[in-house]
């Protein structure tokens, strides 16, 4: 692969395989930056967001040099780029275009086939000989399969189930695919092409295929990509990535070229950088009733399901790491659940932005006293009845699993001291000793009498919000349903109530039972 260079303001001259993606948030000045980049570098086409699509039925030739040179500069007989942005108006300027760049396609295959006529004459005949119309058309193919893409007697149509129309009734989608192809295709080698808004009209999926068969067919151009689709930037796979952050207006930027970072995917950074609020990582996925409880409770925060509590504190460390840290000014923080931590662990986490719930798991902050009485409520039972029936049940289903919630702590206990243990020996047989030692000193009958009595104590005394500390069994709130009598789950309950006038109730009461998170 050749490394190309670009120049950039305030970073300087950034090396590529072949292509940039400038991505940042709406308002970061990153259209400024593609004018800028076409300034301050050699032969660059900077194909604009603002573009029109129109096609004439019939496209007016004119020789390939004035096409280029109307397409480049916006005059077909001078060499200025003020004719083509309006003097000074580079990010506004509505681009019409779409005739010159069909016309330069026309023109340079008139050249082709007659260079090819010359070639077979002379009885040179080439194995394989593709005009730039095969080219795109075998582009087009590859994006557009369903359709037929027809270019001949300086006309552009296409065909769909044998019915051919003009270009005038292409869909968006077809003519800005038709738009680029061409304009790369017909964009000489060694050039740079900037392209603002890549996905303009684009499904994701014709997106991705379409700028990759481009890449393809232009090995010899650099292509310089501005977008605020973050699913555009991670499909680029091999891109070199700049980071835009802001923009003052005047020829200065904040930008960072995004290295890579085995810790953090791409697709999650991009997206952290892209927010304006502050991060919280927490467990579950996308589709759990837990994800909109955090998002309700934690309103200020873009709340980022992790799947489980290892995602989540690696991805915590890893934003607040103060080589990505310098890449942003949001706090990152993570939410994982107290999964019987020991409050040395609790401490050492919450140095580290790591947040504990007091409850074993969040799957326990639907099963809280004031939201259970709040769904009984609302179908106008007794509520305290109600939650008597729910505490019953809990504590029946605790009793029954009361020795596999003490080995579960037990287990829990013992790992963590045996993660205590260090040794100072220079030998292996002093590092055998120190932990013999070490084991020696873990009273595990001490500890399973201890954590024994604990549980009892709890469903002795039915102590409900100690039980929620500690026991914890799949399915849980969806019992509660049939328990109330509830018609719709109960957690979508809790979570329709949460967005009525019970909001502010629901909050405070989950409240109790949630770290004070700054």
């Amino acid at each position: 692969m050749i490394d190309r260079t670009v120049k950039f303001p305030q970073i300087g001259d950034v090396s590529s395989t072949q292509s940039y993606v400038l991505v940042g948030a709406n308002g970061s000045g990153k259209s400024h930056l593609g004018a800028w980049i076409e300034k301050n570098n050699d032969k660059v086409l900077r194909i604009s967001a603002q573009r029109a699509l129109s096609i004439p039925d019939t496209i007016n030739i004119i020789n390939e040099e004035a096409a280029w040179k109307n397409i480049f500069y916006g005059n077909p007989t001078q060499t200025d780029k003020g004719y083509k942005w309006k003097w000074g108006k580079e990010t506004s300027t509505l681009v019409n275009d779409y005739e010159s760049v069909l016309s330069s396609v026309f023109s340079r295959e008139t050249d082709e086939l007659r260079v090819f006529k010359d070639l077979c004459d002379k009885g040179d005949k080439p194995n394989r000989y593709e005009t730039i119309v095969e080219k795109i058309k075998m582009i087009w193919n590859q994006v557009l399969p369903q359709r037929e893409l027809v270019l001949e007697k300086f006309e552009a149509k296409a065909m769909y189930k044998e019915e051919l129309y003009k270009a005038g009734s292409m869909s968006d989608g077809e003519r800005v695919c038709l738009y680029l192809i061409a304009q790369c295709l017909i964009t000489p080698d060694d050039y740079i092409i900037v392209v603002d808004e890549p996905e303009i009209h684009l499904h994701t999926s014709i997106m991705k295929r379409l700028w990759g068969e481009i890449e393809r067919y232009c090995p010899n151009k650099t292509f310089v990509y501005i977008t605020h689709d973050l699913n555009f930037a991670t499909s680029r796979k091999t891109a070199t990535k700049i980071w835009v952050q802001s923009y003052d207006g005047h020829d200065s930027w904040e930008i960072y070229q995004i290295e890579d970072n085995d810790d953090i995917p791409e697709a999650l950074f991009l997206e952290v950088l892209g927010t304006r609020s502050p991060i919280l990582f927490v467990e579950g996925g996308k589709t759990s009733y837990d994800l909109p409880l955090y998002k309700e409770v934690f309103g200020n925060y873009l709340v980022i399901p992790c799947d489980n509590c290892r995602k989540v504190i690696e991805l915590t460390k890893a934003f607040n790491n103060e080589k990505v840290k310098s890449l942003h000014t949001y706090d990152v923080k993570g939410l994982i659940d107290h999964d019987f931590l020991t409050d040395i662990e609790k401490d050492s986490y919450l140095k580290q932005n790591i947040y504990t719930l007091d409850v074993l798991e969040v799957e326990n902050l639907f099963l809280i006293e004031p939201l259970i009485k709040l769904a009984a409520k609302q179908i106008g039972d007794n509520e305290n009845e109600a939650f008597q029936k729910v505490s019953d049940f809990l504590f029946e289903q605790m009793e029954q699993g009361k020795y596999d919630i003490v080995n579960s702590i037990c287990i829990k206990e013992i790992r963590h001291k045996l993660n205590c243990f260090s040794s100072k020996g220079n030998k292996g047989e002093d590092i055998q000793n120190d932990l013999n030692n070490h084991i020696s000193e873990i009273d595990v009958n001490a500890i399973f009498v201890q954590t024994e009595t604990n549980i009892s104590d709890i469903i002795a005394e039915r102590d409900y919000k100690k039980m929620l500390n500690v026991f914890n069994h799949k399915g849980m709130c969806q019992r509660v349903t049939g328990i109330i009598g509830l018609k719709k789950k109960y957690p979508q309950v809790v979570l329709d109530l949460i967005k009525g006038e019970k909001r502010d109730e629901i909050i405070s009461a989950l409240l109790g039972y949630l770290p004070k998170i700054d």
